[in-house]
């Protein structure tokens, strides 16, 4: 082998590590989720809006839009169908100060749970969710999302868990499941609003053994939602608010400073 191409072999190797897809944590729909869904024929509409004070000034990949100062909003549209099944859509737009506003891909998703009728002493579902968005938003394009749900409540503390598996269908890290899993404890105060802490992280791919550790995204918010006092009858039309800050806790994670907000009404 010639000294050229003795140097061609690494060079190519480090080109295509550089060059290597990378998945992050979804900075548009920020949400843990709970086992609520919409009754038989209800429509519901959810805006997500959420803007990254500070962060990484440089994208994940090549041409990949910066975290820093990015907005993003994601209407999520979504109808009951039964009492225990609800479809749903995500529509997303992004704004960043050196590429203005885009549009930012779309997502469909189905939401089954377990119904309240079988009054089982915790609240089981999983959403299912399919997409395509950027390429500069995300490297490969289509993926999907399995989220599972777990939640509690005693109407005074309410706890939730996602353990999120998502994977890429197009692109060369097709069909290898990340591990992002989610999570929510929150208190009722009983004057109408609740307060509690968020977590999202992104630990890499499964196959793999996760990231290392600063490499992986671990992000921490400090949250307000609406809710009703203990013993209230459940308003099915009520509004909802979802208001947070968070402050990502690894060098790995693209946001280190962001606010986010979640604003619903079923009708």
């Amino acid at each position: 082998m010639s000294q050229h191409r003795f140097w061609l072999l690494p060079a190519t190797l480090l080109a295509c590590f550089v060059a290597a897809p990378a998945r992050a944590l979804d900075r548009f729909e920020i949400q843990v989720y709970d086992d609520d869904v919409g009754a038989p024929g209800q429509f519901g509409l959810e805006v997500h809006a959420n803007y990254t004070v500070v962060g990484h000034r440089s994208g994940d990949y090549p041409g990949a839009v910066p975290a820093h100062q990015a907005g993003r909003l994601t209407f999520e549209p979504a109808i009951g169908v039964t009492d225990w099944l609800e479809f749903g859509a995500y529509l997303q737009f992004l704004a960043q100060p050196d590429v203005g506003a885009r549009w930012a891909g779309a997502k469909v998703r189905a939401k089954f749970v377990v119904p309240e009728r079988m009054h089982l002493p915790v609240h089981l579902g999983i959403n299912v969710e399919v997409g395509r968005v950027p390429a500069e938003i995300e490297q490969n394009g289509w993926a999907n999302e399995f989220r599972p749900i777990v939640a509690w409540t005693n109407g005074v503390w309410t706890a939730a868990l996602n353990p999120i598996i998502g994977y890429a269908l197009t692109g060369p890290e097709r069909f290898k499941p990340e591990f992002e899993p989610c999570g929510k404890v929150s208190w009722n105060t009983q004057h109408g609003f609740a307060v509690g802490v968020e977590y999202y992280a992104g630990l890499g791919l499964m196959s793999e053994g996760f990231a290392p550790l600063g490499q992986q995204e671990h992000l921490a918010f400090a949250v307000f939602d609406l809710a009703a006092p203990k013993g209230a009858e459940e308003d099915k039309k009520a509004w909802e608010l979802n208001a947070a800050i968070g402050h990502g806790l690894t060098s790995g994670t693209a946001q280190e400073w962001v606010v986010k907000t979640i604003v619903g009404k079923p009708f």
